[in-house]
């Protein structure tokens, strides 16, 4: 029978790459390998304007975005998690002529590899937890986290031809929450279900900052948008319970719990200004 055991091993750049690609949705990773290819001679798709082509994309627009991203912890979250992925939405708004971007962002993150083994006083010396019908548990670990922040950047054209195609920056502030989750789909588990699970889960939120550097690209006629880039964020937070059952004890320390991702996203423009009228020759 197949028994839940915490991996102690030390994780390595090949071991984090196969979680991320394994993981991800198969058309998803060659889809944005595919988008980090076009960047070389993505020039040359915005270098000349199709001849009587309007510039659509030069007005003021209204963006929902999705996007997916591989997902590095850093600092204090390192220590708790290993790599995983996150997926998100977006609400923002792009200036002309100047491209200033304000936005909203929601985030949701997960994976499977959890460091901490909450649930090891639990365990025999083989490493089983005998559940409430007798039969060896089949209960494992997860990392959840969420995010919400307010974001400001800017867009830098690389193109003169598309003023809307180039070098993205932004900032972002917001807040973040973890937790580790106790996946006991048997629900073979009495000790960690309804509120002693609050003694498992180290719930931990906090205050959140954030950068993005990477590449936008949105079409003179508004059809394909989409954006790239590595985005890196800084949580300074706590934990949010009054007491640890695996340490018997609370932990109060100030944590900085940082992410490194790799994200990438589908712009969908909603609702754009009025813009320029001429025509190109």
């Amino acid at each position: 029978m197949k028994c839940w055991r915490v991996s102690r091993e030390a994780p390595t750049f090949r071991l984090m790459f196969d979680q991320v690609r394994f993981a991800m949705p198969r058309f998803l990773f060659p889809a944005l390998c595919s988008v980090l290819l076009m960047f070389p001679w993505m020039g040359s798709l915005s270098a000349q304007r199709p001849l009587g082509q309007q510039a659509l994309n030069e007005a003021p627009m209204l963006f929902l975005n999705a996007n997916y991203a591989g997902m590095v912890p850093l600092g204090d979250l390192a220590d708790r998690f290993g790599a995983g992925f996150s997926a998100g939405f977006q609400v923002e708004w792009m200036s002309w002529p100047n491209n200033w971007i304000l936005g909203i962002d929601g985030q949701y993150g997960f994976a499977g590899k959890v460091k901490e083994n909450v649930l090891d006083f639990l365990q025999d010396e083989d490493g089983n937890i005998v559940g409430r019908d007798l039969a060896i548990s089949q209960a494992f670990l997860q990392q959840r986290l969420v995010s919400g922040k307010v974001t400001i950047g800017r867009l830098f054209p690389l193109f003169e031809s598309n003023k809307r195609s180039g070098i993205r920056f932004s900032l972002g502030t917001g807040f973040q929450m973890h937790w580790i989750k106790v996946n006991d789909e048997l629900r073979s588990l009495a000790q960690t279900e309804g509120d002693y699970g609050a003694g498992y889960d180290r719930l931990t939120a906090g205050w959140l900052v954030s950068e993005f550097l990477g590449y936008q690209h949105v079409s003179l006629n508004r059809r394909i948008n989409f954006y790239a880039g590595v985005d890196v964020g800084q949580a300074f937070g706590r934990s949010l319970r009054t007491y640890d059952y695996s340490t018997m004890q609370q932990d109060d320390r100030t944590r900085l719990d940082m992410t490194l991702t790799f994200r990438a996203g589908w712009c969908i423009p909603l609702w754009t200004g009025t813009g320029t009228t001429d025509i190109y020759y």
